[in-house]
């Protein structure tokens, strides 16, 4: 007893040494009694500890372990309910904190709140909320409704916070975050080392169970390829110059071994931006282009579809091969169910264009809307195989047009936003090379969004959201302070994107 007082007296931290010493007779009485369930309380209590006396570590243990994340389904086949564990279980966590920040009044907190990018993002959820009411299975739309809005104020608010504060750099985010996905990326690979490295059909299901397929294993990768190559591209130190670049191999030689074509497409356009964005060429002629482009589609409309319904090259292990057969809306699986699910996705917009038939229902909706030509084995009625596969359909059919044009008007805004900021950053400067591979990064899920719809997934929604908490965040810093940039007063962004 005398020993115990003496180590108590020489404690400043008293509670400390009483935890631990109830925490270690507990779980032995709980070995002793052969209940082994209980020995997971430690990993709960460090858990706890972390989150009260640590937050900033807790959200940087999330960015970690959030790549990481196992669908609880993976453990409990049979349950109804399902969550990313433990990611989403962390997200909870986070919400009181970053409400506490976000009602704070302070300077920062009055120019976020009416940031332009923020009233849409207020018009969006309060149009999900209107949706949710109106919903045809509310319980599934109030479950997607909570999640959005966890995702605004955990995965956009908090960093921006943070990244204003300079608590957690931008560059921190990313390294932490990838530290989880090279897990990923190295336990994929080796799965399909050992059972083909260059066949499709292993690679579509080897990112199992930490990504549910290899589409959004590789947006993922997409997502951060450009950030990777812009850290390599702006870091002097030689030691962090080599590990960007060996991140921005690995995660390059990742995104071609999934064979996905809808990334590696959209990896493509965003390079195509950055070659005009080199070459310095004028906004008002991409717009010019962009617009004989689609007017050219429109005048060449049923010659186009001619030859896509005579395209028969199928997915294949040969790159240009599996590239060709994006074209292919005959005979290749894939696509033809995609055009299932958008055929679906546009009928039920038809039948309900304003309010739509509830977030997060499609999956459960659309069966009697497909057409009989167009399914697949991958077609399902049951609800069971996935979502509309486009983030702007299957909200134009979940929330009707003024959702969908809400969630267009949010990325349009943040690429102007961005796009606007860069060229007013100083040339070369490190903070302009970070913004353009941020805007990159976006303009890869901006493009895949048309042929996917990843973001109710946090592992991806955590990049896209904290990609535009950096662009407000760059954004205030600069309006405050102006550190080492320059304003060019021979360019304007209305009419450069360079």
């Amino acid at each position: 007893m005398d020993i115990l007082k003496s180590i108590l007296s020489h404690t400043k931290e008293k509670w400390i040494v009483v935890t631990s010493m109830a925490f270690i007779l507990v779980n032995a009485f709980l070995i002793g009694t052969e209940r082994d369930f209980f020995i997971l309380i430690p990993a709960l209590l460090l858990f706890v500890l972390v989150y009260i006396l640590f937050p900033v570590k807790f959200y940087m243990a999330y960015l970690v372990l959030s790549p990481l994340s196992i669908q609880l389904s993976e453990f409990i086949p049979v349950s109804q309910f399902d969550m990313w564990l433990p990611s989403e279980l962390m997200l909870v966590a986070l919400t009181p904190i970053a409400l506490l920040m976000l009602v704070s009044e302070n300077s920062v907190n009055r120019w976020f709140t009416w940031h332009p990018v923020l009233l849409i993002i207020y018009f969006f959820v309060g149009w999900l909320t209107v949706s949710t009411v109106t919903s045809t299975i509310p319980l599934v739309s109030f479950k997607y409704l909570v999640l959005k809005i966890l995702y605004f104020v955990v995965l956009f608010y908090l960093p921006f916070i943070l990244f204003v504060n300079n608590t957690i750099p931008f560059k921190k985010v990313i390294v932490l975050y990838s530290l989880g996905l090279l897990t990923v990326i190295l336990i994929t690979l080796s799965k399909q080392w050992q059972n083909g490295l260059f066949d499709k059909f292993v690679a579509h299901g080897s990112c199992n169970p930490y990504f549910i397929d290899h589409t959004s294993y590789a947006a993922t990768l997409a997502l951060l390829i450009p950030v990777s190559i812009a850290f390599y591209l702006s870091t002097k130190l030689s030691k962090a110059k080599i590990l960007f670049l060996l991140l921005s191999v690995v995660l390059l030689i990742a995104l071609i071994l999934s064979y996905t074509r809808a990334a590696w497409l959209s990896l493509m356009v965003a390079v195509a931006i950055w070659v005009i964005w080199l070459l310095k060429i004028r906004f008002r002629f991409v717009v010019l282009m962009a617009a004989i482009l689609f007017g050219s589609v429109y005048h060449y409309e049923d010659d186009i579809i001619i030859w896509l319904n005579q395209h028969k090259t199928a997915s294949s292990a040969d790159i240009s091969k599996h590239i060709s057969s994006i074209a292919n809306i005959r005979t290749d699986e894939s696509n033809v169910e995609r055009l299932n699910r958008w055929t679906s996705a546009i009928r039920m917009f038809e039948e309900k264009p304003i309010l739509g038939w509830g977030p997060g229902t499609y999956m459960f909706q659309y069966a009697p809307y497909q057409a009989s030509y167009l399914k697949t084995r991958e077609s399902s009625n049951l609800g069971l195989k996935g979502n509309a596969h486009s983030e702007y359909l299957g909200l134009l059919s979940e929330s009707g047009l003024p959702g969908a044009l809400a969630f267009i008007l949010i990325l349009t805004l943040l690429l102007y936003k961005g796009f606007h900021l860069a060229l007013t950053l100083k040339p070369k400067s490190t903070e302009r090379n970070i913004t353009i591979g941020v805007l990159l990064g976006l303009i890869t899920y901006l493009v895949h969004g048309f042929m996917n719809n990843f973001l109710d997934m946090d592992k991806v929604a955590v990049l896209f959201w904290g990609y535009a908490a950096f662009i407000l965040a760059t954004e205030y810093n600069y309006s405050k302070s102006k550190p080492s940039i320059e304003i060019s007063s021979k360019t304007s962004a209305s009419d450069s994107l360079s």
